[in-house]
């Protein structure tokens, strides 16, 4: 049986058929930061392992990190794909814009989405998420902190302007969107000086990356910054608490409409509290994508009892 060679071992320099598995596959903070680790025996993974150990568990906490992003994205598309509030005709990408074609509403509605309308993987989930960058801050709150309890981070917001998108999802008809800002959740690593940024939501714009390093994020979507960072505090109905003290946003159709959507989103946060555990993020990366699929099965089951 032939063996296969990995890379150099890290204490000896000899061909390595070992990889640390506890900072596999971690993501770069800086370009090469996070290569992954690779003896030609356990013999030479003990010498090394008190020098090794600092940053393994540097490595494995961005995964965790990587992992918790990946999962705040998942739930939010489960979530909106059986909680969808637009009535969604037509899909089309023209002239680098994503146009979603929509019926305006005259009554409040929530339906599961209509998946036949795109085969594009990319184009659902614009579809999904467009405008959705508030829904987002507010419906994972709770579980943003749950996943990440046991890992030193500091947590923010801030409300971004996107100088360039892959491809902007835009509503037709609608009001101008052009000028609403992009909110993201900043993540602030502490003892390391690491700082990302989680974005649920840029599937909107075409971003496939849900967790990037903040610099690398304003500099390759030309981003600015619009007023400053805040805490990440938000709960589940946040927003429409606010919007309920609103004269012009109390119209009884906006009225019932924050009466569905608070029902759906009281009913997600059950679902955090009894269904998610940090262990979800533990575990080879094979065991964690199985783990993320059956979350997002679970999740769409749950969402189709919640009373309309």
């Amino acid at each position: 049986m032939i063996t296969q060679t990995l890379g150099v071992c890290a204490t000896c320099d000899k061909p390595a058929t070992m990889r640390c598995a506890g900072c596999k596959d971690a993501p770069d903070y800086l370009p090469g930061d996070a290569l992954d680790t690779f003896y030609c025996d356990r013999d030479c993974q003990i010498k090394t392992r008190e020098t090794h150990k600092d940053r393994c568990r540097n490595l494995s906490r961005r995964i965790a990190l990587h992992r918790a992003a990946k999962i705040l994205k998942t739930a939010l598309l489960a979530y909106r794909e059986m909680v969808y509030d637009l009535n969604l005709t037509h899909i089309e990408s023209k002239d680098g814009i994503l146009r979603l074609h929509q019926i305006p509403k005259t009554r409040p509605m929530r339906c599961v989405f209509p998946g036949h309308l795109t085969n594009n993987i990319e184009h659902k989930e614009a579809a999904l998420l467009v405008n959705q960058c508030t829904t987002a801050m507010v419906l994972l709150g709770r579980l943003t902190r749950k996943l990440l309890s046991g890992v030193p981070l500091t947590f923010e917001i801030v409300d971004l302007e996107v100088g360039k998108p892959r491809f902007p999802a835009k509503l037709y008809p609608a009001p101008e969107s052009s000028g609403v800002p992009h909110t993201v959740i900043i993540i602030g690593r502490l003892f390391v000086g690491e700082t990302w940024i989680i974005d649920t939501t840029g599937c909107q714009y075409g971003f496939k990356d849900v967790l990037v390093p903040f610099k690398r994020y304003l500099e390759d979507h030309q981003c600015r910054m619009l007023g400053e960072r805040t805490t990440y505090d938000a709960t589940e109905t946040k927003d429409l608490d606010y919007y309920a003290e609103l004269p012009f946003m109390n119209t009884g159709l906006q009225k019932e409409d924050r009466k569905i959507e608070r029902r759906a989103r009281l009913h997600f946060a059950k679902f955090v509290d009894a269904q998610i555990t940090p262990d979800i993020l533990q575990g080879p990366s094979k065991v964690f994508e199985e783990k993320r699929l059956s979350l997002e099965s679970d999740l769409k089951l749950y969402m189709q009892s919640y009373n309309k």
